[in-house]
């Protein structure tokens, strides 16, 4: 009779082991799935030969962002996705998207948009760059190196920080906190960094 008694706690540890991996189990998936899928896309972009890139002087390069996908590299968060081109849900649900307003690499400010909390996450720890930390962005057959100013909280319709700046600078954004307070909203997470080396880049990214 004792062993009984004994066994039975496991056996209800046991089926409830069971059915919290079944009821994550789509959850699971989804997430192996978009890291395959990323995994792939950025690969293939590296393996692509890259063309030349004709003489060009700085004002040769238009003045806003060319609908085109590039990858983004953060050392610090071991991190590497492609990136596509737009903001809206659709959009995101691959990965992160470089909003339309954004200005050319070597101009001014390229905002990029992702999520933290679905579609794979791939923002989900922004929060813990710190200044200075490397960013790259491979974008047209260019690597564009960026040095992280600043991290910071705004509200989530304040459009001010995708705005043209004087200077290149790259901006990411996503929302905060990871999980949504009851009865309130998101606020907007920030990343601005400033741009510090321009490479010619052999990942064929054109």
């Amino acid at each position: 009779m004792g062993e009984v008694r004994k066994t039975r706690p496991r056996l209800a540890l046991i089926l409830l082991i069971c059915g919290l991996l079944l009821a994550l189990s789509p959850y699971i998936y989804h997430r192996y799935y978009l890291y395959v899928s990323q995994h792939e896309v950025v690969e293939n972009q590296q393996h692509i030969p890259a063309e030349p890139e004709p003489d060009v002087v700085e004002e040769d390069y238009p003045e806003k962002l060319v609908e085109d996908t590039g990858v983004l590299e953060i050392p610090a968060l071991a991190l590497k996705v492609s990136v596509g081109y737009g903001v809206e849900e659709a959009d995101l649900e691959s990965g992160p998207g470089f909003y339309p307003q954004s200005q050319y690499p070597d101009h001014g400010n390229v905002s990029i948009a992702g999520h933290r909390n679905v579609h794979g996450a791939p923002f989900l720890n922004l929060h813990k760059l710190k200044d200075g930390d490397q960013i790259i962005l491979t974008y047209r057959n260019k690597q564009y190196v960026y040095a992280v100013e600043k991290v910071f909280t705004t509200h989530s319709r304040d459009w001010s920080v995708i705005e043209p700046t004087a200077e290149p600078v790259l901006t990411l954004t996503t929302c905060t906190p990871i999980i949504k307070p009851p009865g309130g909203d998101y606020d907007r997470l920030i990343v601005r960094a400033r741009l510090v080396e321009v490479k010619s880049s052999n990942t064929g990214n054109m």
